[in-house]
């Protein structure tokens, strides 16, 4: 999706489709989409792994992977995302950290894990992080008719530090969750079916969106949750050790908490997709979607692949954050790029486990 104007970024790869392949022809990575239904051809391109253009390829589709080319390009750091035909999250390949620095995270991090007041500590945090970010989401629209919501997440977030245990923030999550979601399909065009959230997401089971709008999201939280676990696999956490949601079973709980505070990224992008992009003439279609026998919704790969594009540029737009290193502003704040500021807070959280100071020192770190 080209903007005139604008630096556009084409750093997000979709391979889509029946025959998909990823494999090395005479040292170069060759990537193929899949095969057109009607004209039997594929598109294919070629690259040295050094010169690709790619931080991430999305797989959506049936085909073969080289192992060899794998390994070339997740040692370049470029993470290669699987999803099933619904753009639920199935795996994420990215290179993993070995290191005694990754053994002194990983050991900290089951420490913290058999500490019930670090881990409410913990839990509490991450809970005010997604709060606290889907109210400035709100508030960036400028949409009066959510401003119910943006009300009542922060009442919410006033009874976070109250709480005496998990359970006390789960009611808080579920009773905030559904205030959010229900203000957010406020925003869509009744023609979408969008009247709650719905479908896989990074969670595995038999859930499956029903509407283009869940559909979309489900493929930008699947990206989302690939490069978290690239950083988390990165610096040698435990992905499945998590702190907030320790029980979940059906994906690694560490990124599952991790995300939280940034699917508001994926959401954004979503809305401005399908709401607030009449500028571009680029609206959701109805030639642009379809559905299953059994009502699961079918997304057009090229609507994918511009949904895709637009998440890559807000993943690249910068805003003002706490980073303690880098040119700073007078008021102390540096300009980070959205996806900088994620491995930013994993790197944090990092450091936050090995450390054996107090909740002082950890409230500095994730604060």
């Amino acid at each position: 999706m080209t903007v005139a104007g604008q630096k556009n970024h084409y750093n997000v790869k979709l391979l889509k489709g029946y025959g998909v392949s990823i494999n090395l022809k005479d040292n170069r990575i060759c990537l193929k989409g899949g095969r057109d239904p009607f004209t039997g051809k594929q598109e294919s391109e070629e690259w040295f792994v050094t010169q690709i253009p790619y931080e991430r390829i999305v797989i959506s589709g049936k085909g073969y992977l080289s192992t060899e080319a794998v390994k070339l390009l997740t040692d370049h750091n470029i993470n290669i995302i699987l999803t099933d035909t619904y753009g639920n999250l199935v795996t994420a390949m990215h290179k993993v950290m070995s290191s005694p620095t990754a053994t002194n995270y990983r050991i900290a991090q089951y420490d913290t894990f058999r500490n019930p007041e670090k881990v409410l500590y913990l839990q509490k945090q991450f809970l005010k992080m997604k709060l606290e970010s889907q109210i400035q989401f709100l508030r960036s629209i400028h949409r009066p008719e959510v401003q119910e919501a943006i009300d009542g997440l922060a009442a919410h977030i006033a009874k976070i530090d109250g709480a005496k245990d998990k359970r006390d923030l789960l009611t808080t999550e579920s009773r905030a969750g559904y205030l959010y979601f229900r203000n957010y399909t406020k925003l869509f065009d009744k023609k979408y079916g969008f009247v709650s959230r719905n479908g896989g997401g990074i969670k595995t089971g038999n859930r499956y969106a029903s509407d283009p709008i869940n559909g979309l999201l489900n493929y930008g939280y699947a990206v989302l949750a690939g490069e978290i676990a690239k950083y988390v696999n990165g610096l040698g956490l435990d992905p499945y050790y998590g702190f907030f949601h320790t029980m979940h079973n059906s994906f690694q709980a560490l990124v599952y908490d991790l995300i939280e505070p940034f699917r508001w990224l994926v959401e954004y992008t979503v809305y401005k997709l399908a709401v607030d992009e009449p500028q571009h003439g680029r609206f959701i279609r109805k030639d642009e979607y379809a559905w299953t026998r059994d009502g699961r919704i079918i997304l057009d790969d090229g609507l994918i692949r511009r949904f895709l594009e637009l998440l890559e540029r807000k993943f690249q737009t910068e805003r003002p954050y706490k980073f303690k290193h880098g040119i700073k502003r007078r008021d102390g704040l540096s300009m980070c790029q959205e996806l900088t500021i994620v491995k930013i807070v994993v790197q944090e959280l990092a450091k936050l486990l090995e450390s054996s100071r107090s909740k002082a020192h950890m409230r500095q770190h994730l604060c």
